[in-house]
């Protein structure tokens, strides 16, 4: 072989291994999920952050926006964080001050050991109300958020200036009988009895918190596939110490959720401006046939099509309007 085909060689052959590297490098750096704060501030948001301790518990949060505008408090659920909203907070943040703490158990807040019956999760978001210096608020809260926003709404109805709940049954109020005789049987809901096995699900999940989350979440999307990068935040949550067992215990308390609303007095909530969000199912609206049997008078309803469950992350496209036109009416009628 010629001395210059023996270079060509060699140098193919490094090549090869250059190019690997490079790819061994690119699998290495994954991409990281993009964090409220870092959307707020590529929008030029005003944002401050903090940890505010409330009944005990260290509470991470979000300021975001106009500081002296109307506010609206965001809660998330299951398996997310705060980070959840980040693609509604351009929109969001325009006109309202936006309050986004990572929950009891979840993201960067503590986990204690007990009080995730969302009446007590409600209580925090009322502490931290107080510490913040406001007096009222749109209280929005999805999936497990939703829940904590009507145990809110029910316990502190002077606090709110309008209520919003998307995607979640809520224990306790009408079908909740019927509810727990089909959920085992619907794959959709199948896993409110299986998480609520605390310990159970601790040792089924622990060291697979990724496939737990790519498995929900892919399993309830109709209008995008999740992929790793779309929840190295989530993730990071559940894998932090106590955050699988802390996610576990929010479902291992619905049978007392249900308990408490059962008895709770809805009747200051009748003239509350109220939207209940759903994805398109089989079903309909069953949110706002369970708010509408409560008493509340004031409620809106829609039915979002390019959507199965995760309405900020599916489709913040026709999400974010929405909402956005309910607060603007819900501002106008004060």
């Amino acid at each position: 072989m010629s001395l210059s085909g023996l270079c060509a060689i060699i140098a193919l052959l490094a090549s090869g291994f250059l190019a690997s590297g490079l790819l061994a490098s690119a699998a290495q750096a994954r991409a990281e999920q993009t964090t409220l704060e870092a959307a707020a501030k590529a929008t030029g948001l005003r944002i401050e952050t903090g940890t505010a301790t409330v009944n005990g518990v260290a509470i991470y949060y979000r300021d975001i926006g106009p500081a002296g505008a109307p506010p609206i408090v965001l809660l998330h659920g299951f398996p997310e964080t705060g980070d959840a909203f980040a693609p509604a907070v351009a929109r969001f943040g325009e006109r309202y001050r936006l309050i986004v703490p990572d929950l009891r158990g979840a993201g960067a807040s503590q986990r204690p050991g007990a009080g995730y019956e969302k009446r007590v999760v409600a209580s925090d978001v009322r502490e931290l109300m107080n510490q913040l210096g406001f007096e009222r608020a749109h209280v929005i809260g999805h999936d497990l958020g939703a829940r904590v926003a009507y145990a809110f709404a029910v316990q502190y109805p002077e606090r709110l200036l309008s209520l919003t709940v998307a995607e979640a049954f809520i224990e306790g109020l009408a079908g909740t009988a019927e509810f727990k005789r089909f959920a085992p049987t619907n794959p959709r809901t199948q896993h409110f009895a299986r998480f609520a096995k605390v310990d159970e699900s601790v040792a089924e999940w622990q060291g697979r918190e990724e496939a737990l989350v790519l498995s929900f979440m892919n399993s309830r999307s109709r209008g995008r596939r999740f992929v790793s990068d779309d929840v190295t935040r989530y993730v990071a949550s559940l894998k932090r110490d106590g955050g699988l067992r802390a996610a576990f215990m929010g479902y291992e308390a619905f049978d007392r959720d249900a308990e408490f609303l059962a008895q709770a007095d809805a009747s200051k909530l009748a003239q509350v401006p109220a939207l209940a969000v759903v994805c398109r199912g089989p079903v309909g609206n069953g949110l706002q046939r369970q708010l509408a049997a409560a008493g509340l008078q004031n409620l809106k309803a829609v039915t979002l099509e390019n959507c199965a469950h995760w309405i900020y992350e599916e489709n913040p496209e026709e999400t974010v309007p929405v909402i956005v036109r309910f607060l603007a009416d819900a501002n106008a009628g004060r």
